[in-house]
């Protein structure tokens, strides 16, 4: 099956869904989490597409959740989606959509600079082994407070915290973006 069919007929497949209109926690109990995402569904590799989209509602967008899987599969994906989005290819979508985007590699740095007013995504290596997939999770300044949402695929609750270096294992740290938001 080309690249071109799997895109179309997830698409078709997803916009059967009922649109969420909320943050999403927990992409593998979400109903969500049945929508396709390549060759599997974003219960299992969707955590960057979720990310997108949890950022986007925290921008006050209006973000269509199948629409956001459909262009991040084309922009962003590894192959054939197997292992979700490419954790240095989101900006594609950030560019494509004029939302001026920061990207930090070292997760000190990017501590120092997620100031309050800021909102963003991490992307953290899993702890599955060799072949797992990175995981995704939008994260939010708010006044001081840090919330994380979707930080786990089993877990349907936003996470709290007091610093931004407590979000996350430095260890596990791939990447993050970080936008003022609006």
């Amino acid at each position: 099956m080309s690249i071109n069919l799997i895109d179309k007929s997830n698409h078709k497949y997803n916009r059967t869904f009922t649109q969420p209109h909320t943050l999403i926690n927990g992409q593998a109990i979400h109903r969500c989490g049945r929508m396709r995402f390549g060759l599997s569904t974003l219960a299992n590799v969707g955590s960057g597409v979720i990310a997108v989209y949890n950022l986007m509602l925290l921008l006050n967008r209006q973000p269509v959740l199948a629409d956001i899987a459909r262009e991040l599969y084309i922009r962003a994906r590894t192959p054939l989606g197997l292992w979700g989005v490419h954790p240095l290819r989101l900006f594609r979508y950030f560019s494509a959509h004029y939302i001026p985007v920061n990207l930090e590699r070292d997760f000190k740095s990017f501590c120092e600079k997620f100031t309050p007013g800021h909102c963003g995504i991490i992307i953290l290596k899993a702890r599955r082994g060799l072949f797992s997939v990175p995981h995704a999770a939008a994260i939010e300044n708010d006044r001081g407070k840090i919330y994380v949402y979707n930080r786990f695929a089993a877990s349907g609750r936003r996470y709290e915290f007091s610093e931004a270096q407590y979000a996350a294992n430095a260890k596990n740290f791939i990447v993050g973006y970080y936008i003022l938001g609006e």
